[in-house]
């Protein structure tokens, strides 16, 4: 047997290349008058029983003559020549690096054999260089030092043997997912609605937490869920898309907002335009209002209508210039509507139930947005 210098693998004296490292393997130096001891004849009788390793060394060291045959010398008396065998690999101190390969090695050796497959001995394969079997599991050939190709999976479904692989596991990264989740009127959650990573349709039909409103169209609205945010929009629903507002909104004119259950429209008031004759056409005379708030009562109909003068005008129930006393969703100060600038901005005074502003187009949604479609109300969550 000889010992690999690399690894401490254990190979056949025949091999030329280590079976676990696939180092090439050096044969042991002989010994002084090894080949002496084994072409020597051997004695025919000894008159004397003697430990054989003392005769083994009293024939090495004599020649094949008549003294041969005489009583071998006390054993103190003979310096035995060194031993045939390979040093044990325990006197080998092995680097970090043979000590990683002999642990990949083995980690990659078959399983042990059990009683039922012992006697037909281990599976080999032929090398593919130069023909000679190689145990299945061993990393490199013994003739030849080719670097064999790992086993294939047993086609009977059989565990494989377990490996150590000295791989970092790539990071994967989760599909990102959201929820729609139901605000019920007492501020308690009544259901979630998931939202998957791409487009998401919502609308009566498309969930059981839609289909009992008969304010939402069959195809309401889409959220769009991705690595870069929540994004809604209104598929020109009849009713629309509503936001809470969380800050000041910028108005233009035609935009509608929602306070309590009033749903109003802004306009803006501009002056009356002559005809290309230079006729000017007849009217009430405009004291300076800049804007007006109408109360949307239906599709085309509009009800009361509130001029704007003033450079600041507050809706609520109890306090302001435009006032909703018999709606109890409005706080008594609710919503403030200011010209700034030449820009009409729209912001909510801190009411109970919130201000919010109808989609003209696609909005990005940040983190727990309120979104109100037909007549409920949506918290909207994604990670």
């Amino acid at each position: 047997m000889i010992t690999c210098a690399r690894c401490s693998k254990t190979n056949q004296d025949h091999y030329k290349f280590c079976l676990g490292c696939g180092a090439k393997l050096e044969a042991p130096a002989p010994g002084p008058g090894l080949e002496t001891a084994r072409t020597a004849p051997q004695p025919e009788a000894s008159p004397t029983r003697v430990a054989p390793v003392a005769a083994a060394a009293a024939t090495v060291m004599a020649p094949p003559t008549a003294a041969a045959m005489a009583p071998t010398p006390p054993p103190r008396a003979v310096t035995p020549p060194p031993r045939a065998v390979t040093p044990s690999p325990r006197a080998v101190t092995p680097s970090p690096l043979m000590m990683a390969a002999t642990h990949f090695v083995a980690a990659q050796a078959p399983a042990v054999a059990t009683p039922s497959n012992a006697a037909a001995g281990p599976q080999t394969v032929d090398c593919p260089a130069c023909g000679k079997p190689v145990v299945v599991g061993y990393t490199f050939c013994g003739g030849c030092g080719h670097r064999m190709k790992p086993a294939a999976a047993p086609a009977d479904g059989a565990a494989a043997p377990q490996r150590t692989m000295f791989m970092a596991s790539p990071n994967v990264k989760a599909a990102p997912h959201g929820h729609l989740t139901l605000i019920r009127p007492d501020g308690t959650e009544g259901g979630a609605h998931a939202l998957q990573e791409g487009e998401n349709l919502i609308g009566r039909g498309q969930g059981s937490l839609f289909d009992a409103d008969p304010y939402l169209s069959p195809r309401h609205a889409e959220f769009t869920l991705s690595e870069t945010g929540l994004v809604v929009q209104d598929l020109r629903s009849l009713n629309g898309v509503f936001v809470k507002l969380t800050g000041d909104e910028k108005l233009e004119s035609g935009d509608v907002f929602r306070i309590g259950q009033e749903l109003l429209r802004f306009d803006v008031i501009t002056a009356a335009t002559p005809l290309e004759d230079g006729t000017e056409v007849v009217g009430t005379p405009n004291p300076g209002y800049w804007g007006r708030i109408s109360v949307v009562v239906g599709r085309e109909s509009d009800g009361p209508a509130f001029p704007l003068f003033d450079e600041s005008v507050v809706l609520g129930r109890e306090r302001g210039d435009i006032l909703f006393p018999e709606d109890g969703y409005v706080s008594g100060a609710h919503a403030q509507v200011t010209l700034r600038d030449g820009q009409v901005y729209l912001s909510d005074l801190g009411s109970s139930n919130g201000t919010f502003f109808h989609l003209r187009g696609p909005r990005a949604l940040p983190a727990g947005s309120l979104v109100l479609m037909g007549q409920q109300l949506f918290r909207a969550s994604y990670n």
